[in-house]
């Protein structure tokens, strides 16, 4: 009897022993199926409405993600655009500063030029492509007065007065004057002033004084000539009249009758001789 009463005792002290652990899986199973009951409680309205609660907290919290995300593109290009600006602003400054030195030193350049060069006389600023032309067969009782240039082709009765070139291959009788004068014609009566050069053509016969600057005589001339710097005698000149130069140049052949003068010239001859 004793011994089955302490088999006893250690039977029963085990089984409280193992019991504990037994409790406990079976609360775990009783949780699990409460939990599970409880879903199974809840209706399809209540589930769908938990979902969409979470969907929601998730879009939001995307949404901040990207709005942070579109806030800082935004923040980059607008300081990229304000670092081109400034550089555009930097270089239409460097630009304009190149500008400005070029017309200052293209003013600067004009103004020397304008100083080096010395005014022109009004007659021979007259632009050479304003001519007015006397053709052949034409012929005019009285004086011309051109601003431009002439080309006398035909018979003028008359004095001849242009601020630009003459040219003369008609007939004149009468006093002529012009910035620069070319005569080759068979006959002109009258005297001839040029405030450039002169030239008598070979065959041309001229009855009257000359005065220019500069001069080359191939034809004939009955007259004082006055030409204020060189003149060349051709081979085939005929002077009758006294020459009064700064330098003469007589070609063989040429034939003068008169007193040749060089006044112009540099040299004071009477203080040489005393």
């Amino acid at each position: 009897m004793g011994f089955f009463k302490e088999f006893k005792d250690d039977l029963s002290q085990a089984v409280n022993e193992l019991l504990p652990d037994e409790e406990k899986e079976s609360e775990k199973q009783e949780d699990t199926l409460s939990s599970e009951a409880e879903q199974d409680e809840l209706s399809d309205d209540e589930r769908l409405e938990r979902w969409l609660e979470g969907y929601a907290a998730e879009e939001s919290s995307s949404t901040a993600d990207q709005i942070d995300d579109g806030q800082t593109d935004e923040m980059i290009q607008e300081e990229i655009m304000e670092e081109e600006i400034k550089e555009d602003e930097d270089l239409e400054e460097n630009v304009d500063l190149e500008l400005l030195e070029a017309m200052s030193l293209e003013e600067e350049e004009s103004e020397v030029v304008e100083q080096t060069i010395p005014k022109v006389k009004s007659s021979s600023a007259v632009i050479d492509d304003e001519v007015t032309v006397i053709s052949k067969g034409t012929t005019i009782n009285g004086s011309i007065s051109s601003d431009g240039s002439l080309d006398i082709m035909g018979n003028i009765t008359g004095d001849v007065e242009c601020l630009g070139k003459l040219s003369i291959t008609g007939k004149i009788k009468g006093n002529s004057s012009a910035s620069e004068v070319y005569v080759n014609t068979e006959r002109l009566e009258g005297s001839v002033t040029s405030e450039g050069s002169i030239k008598i053509g070979l065959g041309t016969v001229v009855i009257g004084d000359i005065v220019a600057t500069s001069g080359v005589i191939a034809g004939a001339v009955k007259g004082e000539i006055d030409v204020n710097g060189p003149i060349v005698v051709d081979s085939t000149a005929i002077i009758k009249g006294n020459i009064k130069a700064k330098s003469v140049q007589i070609n063989n052949g040429a034939v003068i009758e008169g007193a040749l003068s060089l006044s112009y010239s540099a040299v004071d001859v009477d203080n040489i001789f005393e």
